[in-house]
C-alpha cells in the first residue's frame, strides 16, 4: 500500500471512527428502520416529553428551553437511528402565536396538538422526515467521533442569551452516554445539533 493510500485511510477513520453506533453503509442499508405510526396518529399524545422524543432509543436529542424573551418555549430536535427519522418538536406556553404553525399549511409528515401533562396547556408543532442510510451513517460517524475525542480543557460552556437549558445528549440502547465537557466536545455538538436540525428547516417554516 502506497503512502497516499495509507494517508487518505487514516483520514477517513479519523472522519469517521469506530464506536457504538453503527458506521458500515451495507449493514445500515440492509437493516429494515423500525415501523413508526404516521405522525398524525400521535395527535393525542399528552406527555411531559413528547412521544416522538421519548420513544427514540438510538440516537441524539438537542434541548432548549428558553427565558425571558423566550419564557414558556421549549424545543427538541432529534435524530432516530432506529427508526431512521429526524425530529423537531417546537413547544410553547401562553401567548406566543407567533410560533404556532397554521393548520392548514401543515403536511402529513407535521401536526399541531395541545397537552397539559406540564400542567400548563402547551402548543407543540411536531416536524417528522425521513432520514436515508447515508445520513444514518453520516450521524453516526459524527456521534463516534465525539465519544472518540480526547478530552480537553474543561470549561463553562456559553449559553446564548434568553437561554435557561441547552443540552445535547446521545442515546444508545436507551441509555445516555456520558460526553466530554470541553471545548472539542462542544465543537462536535454543535456539529450534530447542525446536522440534525438544517434538514427540518424547510418544512417548518412553510407551516407559518
Amino acid at each position: 500500500m502506497d503512502l497516499s493510500n495509507r494517508s487518505a485511510q487514516a483520514a477517513s477513520k479519523n472522519d469517521c471512527p469506530d464506536g457504538p453506533f453503527e458506521t458500515d453503509i451495507d449493514k445500515i442499508s440492509q437493516t429494515s428502520p423500525l415501523d413508526t405510526p404516521p405522525v398524525k396518529s400521535q395527535q393525542a399524545a399528552n406527555l411531559v416529553v413528547p412521544i416522538e422524543i421519548s420513544r427514540i432509543h438510538e440516537g441524539g436529542i438537542s434541548f432548549f428551553q428558553g427565558g425571558v424573551m423566550n419564557e414558556g418555549t421549549t424545543t427538541w430536535y432529534a435524530f432516530d437511528v432506529e427508526r431512521r427519522l429526524f425530529i423537531a418538536v417546537l413547544s410553547s406556553i401562553g401567548d406566543r402565536s407567533k410560533r404556532i404553525p397554521a393548520p392548514e399549511k401543515l403536511s402529513a409528515n407535521q401536526l399541531l396538538r395541545y397537552t397539559d401533562a406540564t400542567g400548563n396547556r402547551r402548543a407543540e408543532f411536531v416536524t417528522v422526515i425521513e432520514a436515508t442510510p447515508a445520513q444514518v451513517r453520516e450521524f453516526s460517524c459524527q456521534a463516534n467521533k465525539l465519544l472518540a475525542s480526547e478530552a480537553s480543557e474543561e470549561i463553562t460552556r456559553p449559553a446564548p442569551a434568553d437561554t435557561i437549558t441547552k443540552t445535547f445528549s446521545l442515546l444508545h440502547k436507551g441509555k445516555p452516554l456520558e460526553l466530554g465537557k470541553g471545548s472539542k466536545q462542544w465543537e462536535i455538538e454543535g456539529e450534530l445539533t447542525r446536522f440534525i436540525s438544517q434538514p427540518l428547516q424547510e418544512p417548518i417554516l412553510r407551516a407559518y
